[in-house]
């Protein structure tokens, strides 16, 4: 009888300590080979030994003030007997807690519901400057620091998988990236376990939105500027602008580090020499 309830406590510890992907994230979204428990401590390496080199001092956490927790007058204390009001306290200042403690930490895990689909939350304000130094160091050294981890990409924002709350979300990206100089661009669209976002609906709306910011804007699908990524999984929509899409293998590190030969070397080298401004932009399935 003590085993039965020491393993359901230890159960509902495990449960009530794990993350979910929601919107207002910002993050990493990698892909595996079906070993996703090694692909996330790899990951955890890798980003923490970039971030290491790039804020030595953690000079990017912007941390808010600590807010003392509500005290509650005696009159309300002694009032609140209900059971349900207790559970409800309870269960909110679970959520409070749970939230605090993912806020304040540089990387962290959470459930997307897909397998071989990790995200790796972040407070970094911007996780595309992260991505960027990490690609271009493979690119120039070659050498191979992960062996489950596919393709990494940086997730500038996170909102729900319905065209309104997309369209408001890319709007900001696009203001950003697209508004004041004009690039060529493509949309990257790709969508697991959901069955109601619109593939060519999304890709329409964006492409006409970022035209409609400038219209010297092109769609260009074979050699973009910028691409907009769109990864739908489930319910969540994860947002982003890469650059140097295909110059840099569509963001897939397994392929940048392998050896390369003639004319491989030349992107290569023109990878050295690309100065990292801004994301991208196209319109193809990802692959893993």
């Amino acid at each position: 009888m003590g085993d039965n309830r020491k393993k359901k406590k230890f159960y509902f510890r495990k449960r009530r300590n794990k993350y979910f992907l929601e919107p207002g994230f910002r993050g990493f979204f990698c892909t595996c080979n079906f070993r996703e428990k090694d692909c996330v401590k790899e990951m955890y390496n890798l980003l923490n030994e970039y971030a290491g080199k790039l804020y030595p001092d953690g000079e990017e956490v912007n941390r808010p003030p600590s807010v003392e927790p509500e005290e509650r007058s005696e009159t309300e204390s002694d009032n609140e007997t209900d059971i349900g009001d207790m559970l409800k306290r309870e269960v909110d200042s679970l959520k409070r807690d749970s939230q605090k403690a993912l806020k304040h930490k540089r990387f962290q895990v959470v459930e997307t519901g897909a397998s071989n689909c990790i995200f790796i939350k972040t407070n970094l304000p911007s996780p595309e400057e992260l991505t960027t130094a990490i690609i271009k160091d493979l690119c120039a050294t070659k050498v191979q620091k992960t062996r489950h981890v596919l393709r990494l990409l940086p997730i500038m924002a996170t909102c729900k998988a319905n065209l309104p709350d997309i369209m408001e979300s890319a709007e900001k990206l696009i203001d950003k990236y697209f508004l004041k100089k004009p690039s060529t661009f493509a949309v990257i669209f790709n969508k697991r376990f959901n069955s109601s976002a619109s593939r060519d609906l999304i890709i329409k709306e964006l492409a006409d939105l970022i035209v409609l910011k400038n219209g010297e804007n092109k769609a260009d699908l074979k050699n973009p500027s910028l691409c907009i990524i769109v990864e739908i999984i489930k319910g969540i929509c994860l947002l982003s602008v890469v650059d140097n899409y295909y110059l840099f293998k569509k963001y897939n590190i397994n392929e940048i580090c392998k050896e390369q030969d003639g004319s491989n070397d030349t992107e290569a080298s023109q990878a050295k020499k690309f100065k990292s401004d801004v994301p991208q932009n196209e319109e193809q399935k990802t692959d893993q």
